[in-house]
C-alpha cells in the first residue's frame, strides 16, 4: 500500500508541472479570440462612419474651362533678297593667299635655317664628302686592327718559341717515367688509399672522373677514356682541376705560365695560356 502511494505521489509531482502551462494556454486562448473579434467590430464601425461623413458632404461644383480662341495664321514672308557674294568671296580668296604665303614664307625660312646650319658644320653627317671620309676612316681602322692582330700573332709566335724553348729544358731536367718508377718504389701502388684527398673515392663510375682534393666530376661523352699526348691541347674544362701541391708529390717545379692538370689518375703539364701539353704522367696512381 505504501509502495502505491509513493508511486502514485511521484507520478502526480511530474505530471502537475507539466500541465500548469497547458491550462494556461487553455484559459489564454478564449480572452485571445475575444480580444480579436471586439477589434474587428471597431474596424467595421469605423468604416461605416467614414462612409456616412462622405455619403453627407456635396461635390463641389466643376465650373467648365472656357474655350479658348484658335490662334491667327502667320502671314507668309516674302523671300528674303540674296546678298551679293563678291565682297565676301574676295576676302575668302585674300586670306586664301595670305594663309598659302605663310606657308611659303616659313618653308622658306626652314629651308634657309637648314643652310646656314650646314654651312656652320662642315662635318655635317649627310654631305657625301663626309660620308666618303668616314668610309675612308673605317677602311682604315680596319686595316689598322689588322695590323695589330698580324703584330701579336708574330709576337705571340715569339713568345711561344721562348717557351717551348724552356718547356724542352724542363723535360731534360724532369722525366715522368723516373718520377712514377721511385714515386711507386718509395710509397707502393696503393699509395693513395691512406690519402686524406681521396677520402671520397668510392670507386669507378662511368662518366665521371674523380680528382683528389675535388671529387667527381661529370665528362663529356667524347672525353671520357680518351688520353692526350705531348704536343696536344688540353680541354679547357679540365684546367680548372690543377694539382697545386706539387711538393707533396715530388713533381717538379713547373715553368712560370703553366701548371699540373689532374685529369682520372694521370698528370698533365700544361701551358696556362692555351693547354699546350708539356708533358704528361699516365697512370701516377691504380685503382
Amino acid at each position: 500500500m505504501k509502495r502505491s502511494l509513493m508511486v502514485a505521489a511521484a507520478i502526480a509531482a511530474f505530471v502537475v508541472p507539466a500541465a500548469a502551462p497547458l491550462a494556461v494556454l487553455a484559459q489564454e486562448a478564449p480572452a485571445t479570440q475575444d480580444r480579436e473579434a471586439v477589434r474587428e467590430q471597431r474596424r467595421a464601425a469605423r468604416a461605416e462612419a467614414r462612409a456616412e461623413r462622405r455619403a453627407e458632404t456635396p461635390a463641389p461644383p466643376t465650373a467648365p474651362r472656357p474655350a479658348q480662341p484658335d490662334r491667327p495664321a502667320r502671314p507668309a514672308q516674302p523671300d528674303r533678297p540674296q546678298r551679293p557674294d563678291g565682297p565676301r568671296q574676295e576676302r575668302r580668296e585674300d586670306r586664301r593667299e595670305d594663309r598659302q604665303e605663310r606657308r611659303e614664307d616659313r618653308r622658306d625660312d626652314r629651308q634657309d635655317r637648314r643652310q646656314e646650319r650646314r654651312e656652320d658644320r662642315p662635318n655635317w653627317p649627310d654631305r657625301p664628302q663626309d660620308r666618303q671620309e668616314r668610309r675612308e676612316d673605317r677602311r682604315d681602322h680596319r686595316q689598322d686592327r689588322r695590323e695589330d692582330r698580324r703584330e701579336d700573332r708574330r709576337d705571340r709566335r715569339e713568345d711561344r718559341r721562348e717557351d717551348r724553348r724552356e718547356y724542352r729544358e724542363f723535360r731534360q731536367r724532369f722525366s715522368g717515367d723516373a718520377w712514377r718508377r721511385d714515386w711507386t718504389r718509395r710509397h707502393g701502388r696503393d699509395w693513395w688509399r691512406h690519402d686524406r684527398r681521396w677520402r671520397g673515392y668510392s670507386g669507378i663510375r662511368i662518366g665521371f672522373y674523380f680528382a683528389p682534393g675535388y671529387g667527381y666530376y661529370n665528362v663529356p661523352r667524347n672525353y671520357w677514356g680518351q688520353r692526350w699526348h705531348v704536343g696536344d691541347y688540353l680541354p679547357s674544362i679540365f684546367w680548372r682541376y690543377s694539382l697545386d701541391d706539387w711538393r707533396t708529390y715530388g713533381l717538379g717545379f713547373p715553368p712560370e705560365g703553366t701548371r699540373w692538370v689532374l685529369v682520372d689518375n694521370h698528370i698533365y703539364l700544361i701551358d696556362e695560356y692555351d693547354g699546350y701539353i708539356i708533358d704528361v704522367i699516365y697512370d701516377a696512381w691504380s685503382w
